[in-house]
């Protein structure tokens, strides 16, 4: 069928390779946020409120707000981005390359990945300024970006993609047929 879709827990990575380079999106970015995971245990290493969901009652509120801010987030930099023109970060990418006569690789990779690193800054100074978190919340609010963010991208190229990847309505994409 057109489009020819990955298999559902690999639609968060192909709606990431619309958006930005393919070597950012399909190896840079999942290395980084599986390293990262990884290296909880190192960052975090209090035993005081292990198995319980958020260990404390900000700890939920956190995971609340964080999961609020990303979809939102994530959402509005979709819907910007499709408006733009896919895969051109806003318009500022095409602006960058073809009036500025910046290298693509400068719109491809470096604006990506500052827009990347904008936004989860923006959480962290969020959850920081408003929260007054611990380390272990501050972690709990970056793993729950990272999980939304899975889950978000791959409601996206689930049921929000129609024929040549184009942004549609659920309620508008073709049956498939059998």
């Amino acid at each position: 069928p057109n489009p020819s879709k990955a298999p559902w827990y690999f639609l968060n990575l192909q709606e990431l390779l619309l958006h930005m380079d393919a070597g950012l999106a399909g190896v840079i970015i999942p290395t980084i946020a599986l390293g990262g995971i990884a290296a909880i245990p190192y960052f975090d290493r209090s035993p005081l409120g292990v198995g319980i969901l958020g260990t404390s009652s900000k700890g939920r509120k956190i995971i609340g707000f964080t999961t609020v801010f990303t979809i939102v987030a994530l959402t509005i930099m979709v819907l910007l981005d499709e408006a733009a023109g896919r895969g051109t970060q806003f318009g500022i990418g095409r602006w960058l390359t073809q009036t500025q006569g910046a290298p693509t690789w400068v719109a491809s990779i470096l604006l990506s990945s500052l827009i990347i690193l904008v936004t989860i800054g923006a959480l962290v100074g969020a959850v920081t300024t408003i929260f007054r978190p611990t380390r272990r919340e501050l972690i709990i609010a970056l793993f729950t970006g990272f999980f939304v963010t899975y889950w978000v991208l791959s409601i996206f190229g689930t049921s929000f993609r129609g024929e040549g990847q184009e942004l549609t309505w659920p309620w508008n994409l073709p049956l498939e047929h059998h």
